[in-house]
């Protein structure tokens, strides 16, 4: 499967700018990929200040437009997260968008970043997400969250072999943003697809390095710092023999306890 990795340079509480360049992005991705990933909160960045103004709610027009593109050049769309309005709550959410443009997942955040906004504004989501793209089962967490290994090895434990990690990492944190990655990649065996922003909002630059890494913690594809489309392509003959080479991927898929 050829995945398209969308790190782009967004302006804070521009939305409608925001979404036509990620739709500019999307069109020179799709002729090259099955699945396109979009990073965290990119219609409006991390400015919260009118989050409840610009917030995205089902069904609209947003909705239908990624909806739309999904179908019409039959690709699988993971739409990053959207400030998402529901039943009088904010969410950080993920929509995944199937090749006949029917959602077929969605997962909200459900560890929000404590000492900023988000933990304020949003409510977490309480399920993790599991869904076939392509034969391939996939999760997702969202930046923060590669902090947390149970939530990748209880995913790893489900049979998920990719995940994707859309993201708003900053700059001055970045080398932790790639060590994490390649951890949650290697201690389960599984493909992380991992797509960060690029740009600055209020003095916070972005930190980009999307990177796309093997079950072995091999990076496959690292973006710079601006704004660029990244290719990766998961190879399903990198599992065939490594469940036995590495006894923590045997412990994994067996569902040892740990100590």
């Amino acid at each position: 499967m050829r995945i398209g990795l969308i790190q782009m340079e967004i302006e804070s509480g521009e939305k409608e700018r925001n979404i036509r360049r990620a739709f500019s992005l999307l069109e020179a991705a799709a002729p090259r990929s099955d699945l396109l990933v979009l990073p965290e909160l990119w219609t409006i960045g991390y400015d919260f200040r009118r989050i409840r103004d610009l917030a995205t709610r089902p069904g609209d027009d947003l909705i239908r437009g990624l909806s739309s593109f999904a179908r019409y050049h039959h690709v699988t769309l993971a739409a990053g997260t959207l400030p998402l309005a529901h039943e009088g709550a904010l969410y950080n959410t993920a929509l995944l968008f199937g090749p006949d443009g029917e959602i077929k997942g969605h997962y909200s955040k459900r560890h929000l970043f404590y000492g900023y906004l988000e933990s304020e504004l949003m409510k977490a989501g309480s399920r993790a997400l599991q869904v076939s793209v392509g034969g391939i089962q996939t999760g997702m967490a969202v930046c923060y969250e590669l902090y947390f290994p149970t939530l990748f090895r209880a995913m790893a434990r489900k049979g998920t072999t990719l995940v994707i990690v859309p993201a708003s990492w900053p700059l001055r944190h970045v080398s932790r943003w790639e060590v994490l990655a390649r951890a949650r990649a290697i201690e389960n065996g599984m493909y992380v697809c991992a797509v960060n922003m690029a740009g600055a909002y209020h003095g916070v630059v972005l930190g980009g390095h999307s990177l796309f890494i093997d079950p072995e913690g091999n990076v496959l594809a690292k973006a710079g710092t601006g704004e660029e489309i990244l290719y990766g392509v998961y190879d399903e003959m990198k599992y065939q023999d490594l469940g036995q080479h590495l006894a923590v991927i045997r412990s994994v898929r067996d569902g040892e306890k740990e100590a």
